[in-house]
C-alpha cells in the first residue's frame, strides 16, 4: 500500500503544501506526495490547496483574484509554524527534480483550479519531461474537474491521470438548486470548490444538521438525497469505471470514509488503481488493511507508515 503525504504531511511547525513540509515527508520516506496547484489573477501557477487564502495563509480573498506578486508577500499556513512561502508550481518540480533518478519521490500533482490544466503541462513538458529532469512516470495528475485533465493529456497524451470522485459533485447540486452557492458554503466545507465535503461522515448527524439549518422542504430534500448518495457510495458505479477506462486513466482517487471494498476490488478488475484520501486515525487503517487499496492520502506519513507495517 503507498503511503502519499497528504500535502507534505501535517508536522509540528511545518506548514502543509510548503517546501519545507514536501522535503521533510521525503526525509522521512514517503515514496510520494501530493500538492495542489491554482492560478492567480495573472496566471501564474501557485501551490495552495484551498480556493480562499483565508485558512491556508495570513491572507484572505480568492488566489484567482490575486497577483502573483501579491501572493509572494503573504506566508503560507499560520506563521507560528514557520515563515514559509506560498511556493510557485516550478519549485516543485525543481525539488523533484533535484532528487536522484533512482530514488525520486512520485508527485501527484492536483489540478485545483480552473484552466490549470494546460499550463501546469506546458510547465511541465518544456522545462522539465523534454529535457530530461523528470520522467513522466514521476507524476500522476489528479482533479475532480476531469476536463483538465483532458487539457493535460492534450499535450502529453502519455501522461498518467487519476480521477479524483466521492464528494458532493457542486455542479450538479448547482443544477438542482441554482442559487445554492451561499447555502453550499454553510452547510458543507469547501462549499465554494468543484468538491464539498459534508460536515460529518455520519448521516444521521448529517440529516439532524439538515433539518436544523435549512427551512426550505425542497432544498433540503434534495441537499439529503445528494448526500445519502454520496455517504453511501452512491457515486461508485460502473459508469465511473468505464469513463475512467475511456480516459485510460491509472487510477481513480476516492474518498476513503465512503467507498467498499467491492467497489475497490472491480476496479481492479478493471485494471484502475484506488487511492483513497485522506487517512488519519488507526480506526480507518484497518479498515484499510480489509479493503486494501494501492494507496492513501494521509496527514501523518510516519505515523501511518509505522501503523501500516506494524505486523
Amino acid at each position: 500500500m503507498l503511503i502519499i503525504g497528504h500535502r507534505g504531511c501535517h508536522y509540528p511547525k511545518y506548514n502543509q503544501n510548503t517546501i519545507r513540509a514536501y522535503k521533510k515527508v521525503v526525509e522521512d520516506g514517503a515514496k510520494a506526495f501530493e500538492m495542489d496547484v491554482q492560478l492567480t489573477a495573472d496566471d501564474a501557477l501557485v501551490v495552495v490547496h484551498n480556493l480562499d487564502l483565508t485558512m491556508v495563509s495570513n491572507g484572505k480573498g480568492l488566489i484567482r483574484d490575486k497577483t502573483l506578486s501579491e501572493v509572494k508577500q503573504l506566508w503560507a499556513g499560520k506563521i507560528e509554524d514557520g515563515k514559509d512561502k506560498i511556493p510557485e508550481l516550478y519549485e516543485v518540480f525543481d525539488l523533484i527534480a533535484s532528487y536522484p533518478k533512482d530514488s525520486r519521490p512520485t508527485l501527484n500533482l492536483e489540478l485545483k483550479g480552473e484552466g490549470t490544466g494546460r499550463p501546469s503541462a506546458v510547465l511541465f513538458k518544456n522545462n522539465y519531461l523534454d529535457k530530461g529532469k523528470i520522467d513522466k512516470e514521476n507524476i500522476l495528475v489528479s482533479s475532480f474537474n476531469w476536463d483538465e485533465l483532458r487539457e493535460f493529456r492534450k499535450v502529453i497524451p502519455e501522461i498518467d491521470v487519476a480521477l479524483l470522485d466521492g464528494s458532493i459533485r457542486r455542479k450538479e447540486l448547482l443544477k438542482l438548486i441554482p442559487d445554492g452557492k451561499k447555502l453550499f458554503s454553510h452547510i458543507f466545507a469547501y462549499g465554494e470548490e468543484d468538491y464539498m465535503i459534508p460536515k460529518t461522515s455520519n448521516l444521521e448527524e448529517c440529516i439532524e444538521y439538515y433539518n436544523r439549518e435549512i427551512e426550505d422542504t425542497h432544498i433540503r430534500k434534495i441537499i439529503i438525497d445528494e448526500v445519502t448518495k454520496c455517504l453511501e457510495g452512491g457515486y461508485y458505479t460502473d459508469d465511473l469505471i468505464e469513463e475512467a477506462k475511456k480516459m485510460n486513466a491509472f487510477s481513480l482517487n476516492l474518498w476513503a470514509n465512503t467507498v467498499s471494498g467491492e467497489f475497490i476490488k472491480k476496479c481492479h478488475d478493471n485494471d484502475l488503481k484506488v487511492y483513497l484520501y485522506t487517512v488519519n486515525n488507526p480506526k480507518d487503517l484497518d479498515v484499510m488493511k480489509k479493503i486494501k487499496p494501492d494507496g492513501i492520502f494521509t496527514d501523518y506519513f510516519v505515523e501511518t507508515y509505522n501503523y501500516i507495517n506494524k505486523d
